[in-house]
């Protein structure tokens, strides 16, 4: 996926791991097989794009929002 270290979160820091897990997790069971095109961090949240054409929204803490 991505190397994310450590991401800042409403002032405060925490693992990528959980969000990254969340988002995998999600991928896996909604979208199994999949090829993510691209990941963009925004203010608050997270999309990724998928090589199919769907674009998922995530909040910061890595959980589901819409999907566009």
């Amino acid at each position: 996926m991505v190397n994310w270290n450590l991401i800042n979160s409403n002032g405060r820091k925490g693992s990528s791991a959980k969000i990254r897990k969340s988002m995998v997790s999600f991928l896996t069971k909604y979208h199994p097989g999949s090829v993510i095109d691209s990941i963009e961090k925004k203010y608050n949240a997270y999309k990724i794009n998928l090589m199919n054409g769907i674009s998922l929204v995530f909040d910061a803490d890595g959980r589901y929002v819409k999907s566009n």
